[in-house]
């Protein structure tokens, strides 16, 4: 288990080996939350009412999806709406990001 020191300022950084599982990146936000002796760090999501109604409609558009494709392979389905997922996060993300 990694051992972390807390700074001056309260702050703990958390190991690159975690991080990059989790999938976190700089600007993310977490919960802390107290169990017994325990702190434990949850990833969270912030969303504004642009970003709300936007997933609601993503969700809309795979439904959909998944209506027109149900005689295909559902693996088939999910890979290539991954592979979509990725592109479009890839391309708005800030180049400082990636």
């Amino acid at each position: 288990m990694p051992l972390v020191k807390i700074t001056r300022s309260r702050q703990v950084t958390i190991p690159k080996e975690l991080f990059d599982e989790l999938e976190l990146r700089q600007g993310d936000y977490v919960e802390i939350i107290r169990k017994g002796d325990q702190l434990v760090l949850r990833p969270k999501s912030v969303m504004d009412r642009d970003r709300a109604e936007a997933k609601e409609q993503l969700f809309k558009l795979l439904e959909r999806i998944w209506e027109r494709n149900k005689d295909v392979d559902p693996e088939l389905v999910e890979r290539e709406i991954a592979q979509a997922l990725k592109e479009v996060r890839k391309s708005r993300r800030k180049p400082s990001e990636s």
